[in-house]
């Protein structure tokens, strides 16, 4: 069978792949392979950026410390009495009172981590948490369990702690006393002290609460009297936390204050977010160190876009104005950053961060759902909030709203018919359905039941709010003219 034309140039075209010559337009598709492959092989970000990136994220999910910044006169406070404590022996307590996220655990953590670096094997620490420890009971085997002590010793031990409070308490007492306040030790080694403890006791006020206040008491007569080098330290939002102690917990406390201030100017606060995302080479471990140093400059690079990246006034407005003029939140900034930077495949741009970005913070108020209604559903919020104007009142119930609705909707549609147009938006919907439209709004705060007779409700928005928060083309004008004409 003679070849035809159409199977003699295939023909020849496989020759030609086979000798590894490609016709013209294969090579032409080849290369663009090529090109598209190389290409999006570039974009794979680098061992030594993906290890920045993680480096960042630890900080803005609080697993690694984000640097202390305007906080330097504080930080020397808590530092010179934790290393009293350690180094010299002497006991004291102090409270650190400020608002929530103005730095207060990240400041001892910083000042502990100071002296580990020096003193590591000379203190032990032991965190509490009013919210956690809601009493005395568990907060004393929250300190055995943090000291190493078993809990779980038979009743009929010899010397070993009972399961009783008033039992542990003791065995606690000695455990934290200096071996000369202890009965039958006098004769103990001149040079034999007892480890410093560190205790931190995060929702001070709370334990205040506590009945009789058993366990500051102890706490705070052992650091008074210096039977043992500890250091007590409180952390609270509370500056009145010392009218909620008892008058003789009161009297042993040191009444030492260390007083926390959220930024005082917008450029302070804009510093603590830059820190967030800076990374210093003293930050780093060896081995990061060893991994950065393959690709030289990567480093300065991502600390000078970070620098641009904060004084961007788009960057600024977005992320920083907004939380410091209401807030001054240092978690919520750092948590709005969290998502856009996880996405990062490249040195942070401010395209990357207000561009199409999820914030993990909520929205203000319920105004936000407005874009989302369906028409009937606005028509019938719009209506709510005109009738709580016309009748100065905050109670109505779905009849109100409704007849409202079908007399605004009526006078559009006339109106229409009488200029000769059509009645957009003015679409008058039947009662049951209106009526699903209403509890739609009640599920979504919209609209918040007060009780009463006929399911009386009111209104959670106010008119003069609901054009700017539907946003511009969500209402249309005949919804736009009930808002503004009463």
């Amino acid at each position: 069978m003679p070849a035809t034309p159409r199977s003699a140039k295939r023909r020849r075209v496989e020759d030609d792949i086979a000798n590894g010559q490609l016709p013209t337009e294969s090579n032409r598709s080849a290369k663009r392979l090529i090109t598209t492959s190389l290409k999006s092989t570039s974009k794979e970000p680098s061992v030594e950026f993906n290890l920045l990136k993680s480096i960042v994220l630890s900080k803005l999910s609080s697993r690694r410390p984000i640097p202390l910044t305007n906080l330097s006169s504080e930080h020397a406070k808590v530092h010179t009495l934790i290393s009293a404590t350690v180094q010299s022996g002497e006991s004291n307590s102090m409270l650190l009172i400020g608002a929530r996220g103005s730095g207060k655990t990240t400041l001892i953590n910083a000042a502990l981590l100071d002296l580990s670096r020096s003193s590591k094997d000379h203190f032990h620490t032991v965190r509490l948490n009013g919210f956690v420890q809601t009493d005395d009971k568990l907060a004393l085997r929250e300190i055995w369990r943090q000291l190493g002590r078993e809990m779980e010793i038979e009743d009929d031990a010899e010397n070993g702690p009972g399961k009783s409070y008033a039992d542990t308490l003791t065995m606690l007492l000695a455990l934290l006393s200096h071996p000369d306040e202890l009965p039958g030790q006098a004769d103990a080694p001149e040079n034999q002290v007892a480890k410093s403890v560190i205790f931190i006791m995060d929702e001070f006020d709370l334990f205040a609460t506590h009945p009789r206040q058993t366990l500051l008491y102890n706490l705070l007569d052992i650091a008074q009297s210096r039977k043992a080098p500890i250091a007590v330290l409180g952390l609270t939002t509370r500056i009145d936390v010392t009218e909620a102690l008892e008058k003789r917990v009161k009297s042993r406390f040191s009444h030492r204050y260390v007083h926390l201030p959220l930024p005082k100017g917008l450029g302070q606060f804009v510093e603590v977010g830059k820190a967030a995302m800076t990374i210093k080479s003293d930050e780093l471990t060896f081995e990061e160190n060893a991994v950065l140093s393959k690709k030289g400059g990567i480093l300065e690079k991502w600390n000078k876009a970070v620098g641009q990246l904060f004084t961007d006034v788009a960057f600024q407005r977005k992320y920083i104005s907004s939380i410091y003029h209401t807030t001054k939140s240092i978690p919520t900034l750092v948590s709005d950053l969290l998502i856009p930077t996880s996405s990062l495949t490249t040195l942070p741009e401010v395209k990357h961060y207000v561009q199409n970005i999820v914030l993990l913070t909520p929205p203000d108020s319920n105004l936000s759902l407005l874009p989302s209604l369906s028409s009937l559903a606005l028509s019938l919020l719009i209506s709510a909030a005109r009738l709580t104007i016309i009748h100065s009142t905050e109670s109505l119930n779905f009849n109100l709203a409704y007849g409202e609705y079908v007399s605004l909707a009526s006078k559009a549609r006339i109106n229409s018919a009488a200029a000769g147009q059509l009645a957009s938006g003015a679409r008058l919907w039947g009662k049951e359905i209106a009526r699903k439209e209403w509890e739609a709004l009640r599920s979504l705060g919209l609209i918040i039941q007060t009780g009463g007779v006929g399911e009386m409700c009111r209104v959670d928005v106010a008119l003069e709010e609901i054009p700017g928060a539907a946003g511009e083309g969500v209402l249309g004008k005949v919804r736009e003219k009930w808002c503004k004409q009463i």
